[in-house]
């Protein structure tokens, strides 16, 4: 997930292309998500994709076991506790549109542009802080895709989100030199020149190379003033240290590689590190039913807690399974949670 969307107006259109619409406007009928749709059926699709089959090599910081499941999401947990590991850039580039969850988080900012702009000249950071918190609840709501699947269905985990997203942006927007930064970016990204080629989507030239540096250096400032004001703390996934930069740049290169070259692609993740090995692991599992959703979950013989792709919530396998006593369907419980509808029945069922 990027957590900064850069406000800069993109640079001219090539003739023949779709034009963007105005800021502010009202979305076509059907509301945001048919007019999304829409956009993600015309989108010029990613150029890398990653087997759903192989797993990226990366070991839990939390316990140390080596990752062994494949993953639906970019959001990597650890199969034995639950832990967030890492970030998946090919995970993400064949499973998500970070480009339609920019268009939604711009459309929900646009009514509210104004009051911002004057609360920071004013230096108003509650309201500042408030007219964003509206903003990121709206967004998760739209686009629960573009954060960790445990904001789905965790409420408190949701809640922790936006306020993370919030003290991100106050403490970026307030920062004379972060703004500075912000600001050279967004002029060389406005220098970009694009290059119509028939269907396919327009070509960068080469200003993407002297963009993606000043990207780098923004992110990196930010992210070192982000753990200095302790905000880094406030991350509901406790992330482990580089994965909020990993995920910043992977969001970087989604937008640009429909516009590069396959050569410039690769250069582009190379440049990033985003470059990983994969391989099939071939390991036992063992079929449970998530008690949250009724999603059956393959997880390890051996896991505690393992995070349901489906609804998000942390299970613990561990427990052990409880049957309902309706229907008799045999569920394990979400970590934490004691007494819960049963997902096949909706009966109550009482953890055991």
């Amino acid at each position: 997930m990027a957590r900064f969307r850069l406000r800069a107006a993109p640079p001219p259109q090539p003739a023949g292309a779709a034009q963007p619409q105005p800021t502010g406007a009202a979305p076509p009928q059907g509301g945001i998500g048919e007019s999304l749709t829409r956009l993600a059926q015309t989108a010029g699709r990613p150029s890398l994709f990653a087997p759903s089959a192989f797993v990226k090599r990366v070991d839990c910081p939390q316990c140390g076991a080596p990752k062994q499941l494949p993953s639906t999401t970019a959001y990597l947990y650890c199969d034995h506790c639950g832990s967030l590991v890492d970030y998946d850039f090919r995970a993400a580039n064949a499973g998500s549109n970070s480009g339609l969850t920019n268009t939604v988080f711009h459309h929900l900012l646009a009514p509210v542009q104004v009051h911002l702009r004057l609360a920071r000249a004013a230096g108003d950071v509650g309201r500042y802080r408030q007219l964003y918190a509206g903003v990121y609840a709206a967004w998760l709501r739209e686009c629960p895709q573009a954060v960790s699947p445990r904001a789905r269905n965790d409420e408190q985990f949701r809640d922790g989100m936006i306020r993370y997203l919030v003290e991100s942006t106050v403490c970026k927007d307030f920062d004379a030199e972060l703004s500075a930064l912000e600001q050279h970016l967004n002029i060389a990204i406005s220098a970009l020149r694009r290059i119509p080629r028939g269907a396919e989507p327009w070509l960068v030239d080469v200003g993407i190379w002297p963009v993606a540096e000043r990207f780098r250096q923004f992110m990196e400032a930010t992210y070192l003033r982000l753990e200095a004001a302790g905000v880094l703390a406030l991350d509901p996934d406790e992330s482990p240290p580089g994965i909020p930069l990993r995920m910043e740049y992977s969001t970087f290169c989604q937008a640009w590689i429909p516009h590069l070259l396959p050569a410039d692609a690769e250069r582009l993740l190379s440049g990033f590190g985003l470059h990983a090995e994969y391989t099939q692991v071939a390991v036992p599992t063992v079929s449970r039913c998530c008690g949250g959703c009724g999603n059956a979950m393959v997880t390890l013989p051996t896991a505690r807690v393992v995070v349901c792709e489906a609804c998000g919530r942390r299970v613990d396998v561990a427990g052990g399974e409880c049957s309902c006593r309706s229907c008799g369907a045999l569920i394990y419980f979400p970590a934490g949670v004691t007494r819960l509808p049963c997902p096949a029945c909706r009966a109550l069922t009482l953890r055991t």
